[in-house]
């Protein structure tokens, strides 16, 4: 148990280790320190290729079952070596929420060991090319990485700063930060590299070789007037009345502009002041109140010294000075924390004065933090292998300059957007336990027996589906691209907590939850099948379906028809990632079985399809368009994306074809103009489709 009292917040922080059967089971807390910015992070012992789950909890008990309410705070987390480190900075791409550790009164870990990647002999390279160890960085700045993997030829990355991950990179090199929504001072870079073998999805295509590499550790430093820009909204509304409070630390007594600023860089607001730091709360309206469209805004600020001598800490300024060492009588409480190696992980704390892990861990005032967490030696700054912390005051390493400007946000988790530009809900199956089932049966009651058949084979009684381990990635790499571009997350649904009948219809006695109906644009992907004879099911009118499973549920419950969906609502668009979505349109069709009902039009595919992590994301990226590309019809922008995808995979054989089927007046819908369907109906015959083939 950790007690630090730090502005007034309180954190108790439990740190436990989890370790299943085949691996590692000595697992061993080194280190916890926590930055200026009141973010926790963690040091464990750790073994090559390796790959861990951090958890967190803000209770020690559920008053409803007793247990521990664990979440996933970090999932599929590679090992750094013998010392692995990673930054709780709250995690924002899930729903709902985990918020920044500043916010909670306390915070509790777990650390689970998941096991050795899959192919340990074969380890993708991963460099920082640029900049380089020891660079004195500021402003806005690129981050170069190069990965690379003999054997295993899809590669991705990721970067992180302090142990934060960075949004992704749009070329999957180059990753932009600004330097000034950090603390002036000593930070550390490193990537992550993941190589696959290929891509999942059609039966018999797993199991797929994966393996981690870790960059070096870069140390470097930020060096700038402006510092620690940050935001009090990750996602602001004031429809709902939130204010966006912008927050700055200026290394010197500054005169400093806040310019609000719309896509088209004109500025709407104006804000001005001088002094040691900037807070400005932004209520959503431009200069002299006018309203002004929802959409995506940034923060630009400036400042110039004015020569007036900083403020002192104690009169309230920003401006930040370190305290005196601490003397051994002000380390009040100390405890330790037992560590266990089951997979559910009992824990004690041991009285004051005894500590079983070489830690000392104490309560302290605000200025003793301020102190702790500061930079006495470059050798603390930068010993990262040694559990010591990344964390300056902005005072103890300040840029010269005399003026800067720069714009925010580049950090996650803000989006710089104001009010949502739309909905949108993702939701998947990655079947980590892989399952046979019995094939649906045809809906026919007399007799209860008889069955549909799948896939052109009509000897099969059962089906086999693999694990689909690109899931959580698919998932993310979505959010992440539909948040950054304004778009609010109405739906997150994976696995066990999502069941057939969520999905289903609420009519023909189906009673479902109709989920993908409460976002503009849904997104669901699973393994997919087609039926090769009639289906006699509710809606589906003796039609040849196409059928999901749902890993969740049992028996036929666990089939999901494409018939059974629940369309309308305030559903525009949807996409479906699975085989053969699509591949029975014409029966469907034929037989009114898709049944769009207000929803402009469906994007799936008509073949056999791989799953690849970033076709969610590539999807959203081409309708949103860029600053040298426009933005694509929803329809295009679904074939591109599989063509994007693919084209880095070695391991597809045969033809992939995607399939869009809508209403022809949507059919060129973009996300900005599109067209209601003009005459809608529960059971539509006056559909269209476009195929296109995406592979090879």
């Amino acid at each position: 148990m950790k007690n630090i009292k730090l502005a007034g917040m309180f954190f108790g922080v439990l740190i436990a280790f989890a370790g299943q059967g085949f691996c590692q089971t000595n697992l061993q807390f080194t280190g916890i320190n926590v930055t200026p910015e009141n973010a926790i992070q963690l040091h464990w012992t750790s073994t090559n290729h390796e790959i861990y789950e951090v958890d967190e909890a803000d209770t020690l008990v559920d008053t409803n079952t007793g247990l521990t309410p664990w979440n996933d705070l970090y999932d599929n987390y590679p090992s750094h070596g013998a010392n692995t480190f990673i930054g709780d900075f709250g995690n924002y791409d899930i729903m709902p929420a985990i918020l920044h550790p500043k916010y909670m009164p306390t915070r509790f870990y777990r650390i689970v060991d998941k096991g050795a990647d899959n192919d340990t002999t074969d380890n993708p390279s991963i460099t920082i090319t640029a900049p380089t160890n020891g660079d004195v960085l500021s402003g806005e700045i690129t981050v170069s990485v190069v990965a690379t993997c003999s054997n295993l030829p899809i590669v991705t990355t990721k970067l992180y700063v302090d142990g934060q991950e960075m949004n992704e990179s749009d070329d999957g090199t180059n990753y932009a930060i600004n330097t000034c929504e950090w603390p002036n001072g000593p930070h550390i870079f490193f990537a992550v590299a993941t190589a696959r073998s290929g891509l999942s999805g059609p039966s018999g295509s797993f199991p797929i070789s994966t393996s981690h590499g870790v960059s070096s550790y870069m140390p470097v430093t930020f060096s700038n007037l402006i510092s620690r820009i940050a935001f009090s909204q990750p996602f602001f509304e004031p429809s709902l009345g939130q204010t966006q409070e912008v927050t700055a630390s200026f290394a010197a007594n500054c005169d400093w502009t806040l310019q609000i600023q719309d896509v088209n860089s004109n500025t709407v607001c104006n804000a001005s002041g001088s002094g040691t730091s900037m807070t400005f709360d932004w209520d959503g309206t431009g200069d002299g109140e006018t309203n002004i469209p929802d959409g995506t805004y940034t923060y630009f600020i400036s400042a110039q010294t004015n020569g007036m001598a900083p403020q002192s800490l104690i009169s309230g300024s920003s401006s930040l000075s370190r305290s005196p060492a601490l003397s051994g009588s002000q380390a009040k409480e100390l405890y330790a924390v037992a560590a266990g190696s089951e997979d559910v992980v009992p824990f004690a704390i041991y009285p004051k004065g005894f500590d079983t892990n070489g830690l000392t861990i104490f309560a302290a005032t605000p200025s003793e933090v301020d102190y702790l967490t500061s930079s006495s030696s470059a050798e603390s700054a930068v010993a990262m292998d040694s559990g010591s912390g990344v964390s300056a005051a902005d005072a103890g390493s300040s840029s010269t300059a005399s003026s800067q400007s720069t714009s925010a946000p580049t950090r996650p988790p803000t989006a710089s957007i104001k009010n949502s530009v739309g909905t949108y809900g993702v939701a998947y199956f990655d079947w980590s336990s892989p399952q046979d089932v019995s094939i649906p049966q045809n809906g026919i009651p007399y007799p209860a027996t008889g069955v549909c058949h799948l896939d052109g084979n009509s000897s099969v009684t059962s089906y086999h589906f693999d694990p689909i381990p690109e899931g959580p990635n698919f998932e993310l790499n979505f959010i992440r691209t539909m948040s950054k571009s304004g778009w609010k997350i109405q739906y997150d649904r994976v696995d066990s907590l999502l069941h057939a009948n969520d999905m289903r219809r609420s009519d023909q006695g189906y009673g479902g939850g109709e989920l993908f109906t409460t976002a503009n644009i849904g997104l669901f992907m699973d393994h997919g099948d087609y039926g090769i004879n009639p289906d006699y099911s509710a809606g589906s009118s003796g039609s040849k379906q196409t059928y999901f499973r749902c890993s969740s549920d049992g028996g036929d419950n666990g089939w999901l028809r494409m018939c059974q969906i629940g369309f309308g609502g305030n559903l525009e668009w949807m996409g479906i990632l699975a085989c053969n979505s699509l591949n029975t349109y014409s029966s469907m069709l034929s037989a009114g079985a898709i049944p769009l009902k207000t929803t402009h039009m469906v994007c799936g595919c008509s073949t056999v399809a791989n799953i690849g992590e970033d076709i969610g994301a590539l999807w959203a990226k081409k309708m949103f368009g860029g600053i040298f590309t426009s933005p694509e019809t929803v329809a295009n922008a679904w074939f591109d994306a599989g063509k994007t995808q693919y084209s880095y995979a070695t391991n597809l054989t045969g033809t992939i074809n995607f399939r869009v089927a809508g209403y022809p007046e949507c059919m060129d819908d973009t996300l900005k103009n599109n067209t209601a369907p003009t005459s809608p109906s529960s059971a539509p015959g006056n559909l269209t489709q476009v195929t296109e083939q995406v592979y090879p």
